[in-house]
């Protein structure tokens, strides 16, 4: 929408205007504890080396039904994932998640086990991985 038909179009196509400014890019961007989480979930992706097509949907499906991201706009958060979180580690990502309440972080340790199950077989990678981060959580 231009900014002339901002000013002239009715209060709902205002409001619908800006609320498209508030990507799902700009939520992850803007949300350390969502991207420290979403972090873990590509780490265990990737822990056994390789990404296998359900660990690809079983993210898909965590980032679009339970954290409420736009599907269209995952390969851009990825990228972002990428290029800003590459210097992160897990216990990095991990810790800045210690703070929240338990019921959170069973969440997101629920998230990060639906990846690793995801193709049938918890590899003993993703097995350490999380039981790191459960132990970072502080669970035992």
């Amino acid at each position: 929408m231009t900014d002339a038909a901002k000013d002239n179009g009715t209060f709902g196509e205002r409001v619908r205007a800006f609320l498209d400014l508030n990507t799902s890019m700009d939520k992850v961007a803007n949300d350390r504890m969502l991207t420290a989480e979403l972090l873990l979930l590509v780490r265990m992706s990737f822990a056994n080396k390789a990404v296998d097509p359900a660990e690809a949907d079983a993210f898909a499906a965590i980032c679009t039904r339970l954290l409420g991201l736009n599907g269209d706009e995952l390969t851009d958060i990825l990228k972002y994932l990428n290029d800003f979180g590459y210097e992160t580690t897990d216990a990095q990502a991990a810790d800045m998640l210690a703070g929240l309440d338990e019921a959170r972080k069973r969440q997101i340790l629920d998230h990060m086990a639906m990846v690793a199950k995801a193709d049938g077989e918890v590899d003993p990678r993703e097995r350490r991985l999380l039981e790191a981060t459960a132990r970072r959580l502080g669970f035992a």
